[in-house]
């Protein structure tokens, strides 16, 4: 009980920074909600550096990883504030737009800057024993974090951006919330799966049933509060509640592989009730790249986003 009231209490104190962040303050040029990700990025990484540490046999290179994480989301941002059409940009921004614009190209550089660094350390300061796990781990964390987070950024600067942002991650969490709420009250069948042996099918089954709703809800008060029309039909949207919801549980399971593969039970203890950050965003990091890969093809295949 006590757990589940932390839980609670966490939900109410970040929620609403949260929303503050990416709606509300462009008229800040989205410097709440940059700052709050590179936070992300950074207590993610000490987290993921933590659990990948192997001592002897392979360390990743953190200071490396925290500064090609950062570069990599601030690429993002300057592309965001290109993209949005809430507030008028610098002038210094908007003549190098072309070349923040190129965000993937910048970033393919960045992620290739991670090896280059981190084998020359390896070569002058460290034993060769571990360069290729210690190399590895370093270049992980930083996709794992950095390139999600940024494409957070990217599904905001679309024309529907806060109503994909609500979708996604509001589906996410409360397919999160339905599985934990759904299996402590209904759970009986265990789901079979090694890596969460207290996980049961029907916690599973509630997380999808309630994100569908959650993405309906969305729906409707897009329509009835809001006076506007939604980017995804009533189809559409009981469908990618569906696959998304269960992509969700793929990011979760994922990060719980982590954590078995380093024999702890949480990330880290940072946000009471959800223990780290990576136990607190793991499946956002999933959803969030694969919704706007999903929204890119729609609209490569003639379909408004």
């Amino acid at each position: 009980m006590k757990e589940t009231m932390m839980r609670i209490l966490s939900a109410v104190i970040l929620l609403p920074i949260f929303i503050f962040s990416f709606q509300y303050s462009a008229f800040l040029y989205y410097i709440p909600l940059f700052l709050l990700g590179l936070t992300v990025i950074y207590l993610g990484l000490v987290e993921f550096y933590k659990l990948s540490d192997r001592g002897d046999e392979g360390r990743p290179f953190r200071t490396t990883g925290f500064i090609l994480g950062f570069l990599i989301f601030t690429i993002y941002y300057f592309n965001l504030l290109l993209r949005q059409n809430q507030i008028e940009v610098p002038y210094w921004l908007a003549n190098s737009g072309r070349f923040f614009k190129a965000d993937y190209e910048l970033v393919v550089l960045a992620i290739f800057l991670v090896p280059f660094f981190s084998f020359v350390w390896q070569i002058l300061h460290r034993p060769l024993d571990g360069a290729i796990f210690s190399v590895s781990t370093t270049i992980l964390g930083v996709i794992y974090l950095a390139i999600p987070l940024g494409h957070f950024l990217k599904l905001l600067s679309l024309p529907s951006g806060v109503y994909y942002i609500y979708i996604v991650c509001g589906l996410t969490m409360i397919t999160d919330a339905g599985a934990y709420f759904g299996g402590r009250l209904f759970g009986r069948h265990p789901a079979g799966l090694k890596i969460s042996p207290k996980k049961t099918i029907e916690g599973y089954v509630t997380g999808i049933i309630t994100a569908i709703i959650y993405c309906l809800i969305i729906n409707a008060i897009w329509t009835n509060a809001l006076g506007k029309t939604p980017a995804f039909g009533t189809i559409e949207t009981i469908v990618f509640g569906f696959i998304f919801s269960i992509i969700s549980v793929a990011g979760d399971l994922s990060e719980s592989a982590m954590k078995r593969d380093a024999h702890t039970k949480d990330s880290a203890g940072t946000i009471p009730g959800h223990g780290g950050v990576l136990d607190l965003a793991d499946a956002l990091l999933f959803t969030i790249p694969t919704a706007y890969v999903y929204l890119v093809f729609k609209e490569m295949a003639g379909f408004a986003i």
